[in-house]
């Protein structure tokens, strides 16, 4: 396979605005106390105030004694580096999902995301899947069995605070060249990053890396295989399928393009079942054993699936769904968990010793669809619906998480 090159990595430009006003605050410091030296009488001169950080902590209010010199701060280690990933499960809209984001003029599906919008905002990295392709100009909308969904779905994802989306599905090539050109120009127009479809072989070529903290992270995406068949060989780069070696490929390239960490989406699973099929428990440890994987999401059966822990890392086989029509009073084939979803809180930090990073924390916040408005709802916390109903979904998600015995503490 052709080498794959690497994008510059997305940067908040609200990180930058800190550091820029940190480094003016203590050029400021410095001239006052150099100021107070020069001219000052030591024995009238007030003390050094120092400037702070929010992490850093806040000084006694003792004036030093003029004998002593200026005040000295002492450095404080506030340990290795860290950051935070949350992630999600399909976002899969069906036309009950739209209708309800209809308006006068359009659609508008951030209402949907409210409960959950705090949430997944205060992770330094939120991961979503998007898994009905989007419409570039809304013209010719369709459902299932074969996707096309408005085009502002890319606006609450953004408002929901998604850093980065996988893109690769069974269902991305629904709508052929259409729903890539849509999915991907409007992500890129609400600046979220994404990974799993492209435009062109150049663009699938290029690795999707961003800042998280201190850290910058590769996200790859792949999935199983489309429902409307294998694509033309001139048209292979609109949606990556999955392949182990070309998996390995682009994880090592990535690596060579500067990622500390970096995060798998796969696509794959067998439908309505919370145990992992035999494909997802022979290639996802494979895959995790690669030093240059760091992390697996899975997605696809429209259940929570288990969380497992390999050689210190960690494999999230499905996330289930995150925005569905799917419950047993709309689909006969679909159990109670389809109405179920899960946020996974993953912290990541660094090894100082070598400075490599991987997963040291994983917790997770059980959520439920409430299809009177498709409002997705964070069960520990709503206080608005039948507890029994929440508590149950919260259980089932909680059993699924732990099934091969790896418990996940809700948080």
């Amino acid at each position: 396979m052709p080498d794959r090159e690497a994008v510059a990595p997305i940067r908040s430009s609200s990180t930058e605005r800190g550091v820029a006003w940190a480094l003016f605050v203590l050029l400021v410091a410095g001239a006052v106390a150099s100021i107070a030296l020069d001219y000052g009488d030591s024995d009238t001169a007030a003390p050094q105030e120092s400037a702070r950080t929010e992490s850093s902590p806040t000084p006694t209010d003792r004036t030093p004694d003029a004998s002593e010199g200026p005040a000295v701060t002492a450095a404080v280690d506030d340990g290795p580096a860290s950051f935070t990933i949350a992630a999600t499960g399909d976002l899969l809209i069906h036309e009950s999902v739209a209708n309800a984001a209809r308006t006068s003029d359009g659609w508008d599906f951030t209402s949907m995301f409210n409960r959950v919008a705090p949430i997944l905002s205060q992770a330094d990295l939120a991961v979503c899947h998007v898994e009905s392709p989007m419409s570039p100009n809304n013209a010719r909308l369709s459902y299932f069995p074969a996707f096309l969904v408005p085009r502002e779905l890319a606006d609450a994802i953004s408002y929901a605070g998604y850093d980065t989306c996988s893109l690769a599905s069974n269902h991305a090539t629904d709508a052929g060249r259409e729903g890539i050109v849509g999915t991907v120009g409007a992500l890129d127009r609400v600046q979220v990053a994404h990974a799993g479809m492209a435009l062109s072989p150049e663009a699938r070529d290029q690795v999707t890396l961003i800042e998280a903290g201190d850290a910058t992270v590769a996200h790859l995406s792949y999935t199983y295989g489309f429902n409307n068949g294998e694509l033309d060989a001139d048209e292979s780069h609109l949606s990556n399928v999955i392949d182990e070696a070309a998996i390995l490929d682009e994880a090592r390239r990535a690596r060579s393009a500067g990622a500390d960490f970096v995060m798998l989406s796969l696509h794959w699973g067998t439908n309505y079942s919370s145990e992992p099929d035999e494909m997802q428990v022979g290639l996802g440890p494979r895959l995790l054993a690669s030093p240059d994987i760091d992390l697996i999401l899975g997605h696809h059966a429209h259940m929570v699936q288990p969380v497992v822990q390999i050689g210190g890392e960690f494999l999230v086989y499905g996330l289930g769904n995150f925005l569905s029509n799917q419950s047993p009073e709309t689909c006969t084939e679909c159990p109670l968990p389809t109405e179920d979803g899960v946020i996974v809180h993953l912290t990541v930090t660094e090894d100082e010793a070598t400075g490599g990073w991987s997963v040291t924390e994983v917790a997770h916040t059980p959520t439920w669809v409430d299809r009177a408005n498709f409002e997705i709802v964070d069960v520990l916390r709503d206080t608005s619906r039948d507890p029994g109903l929440l508590q149950d979904s919260a259980q089932r998600t909680a059993s699924a998480l732990a099934l091969l015995g790896t418990a996940v503490e809700p948080r």
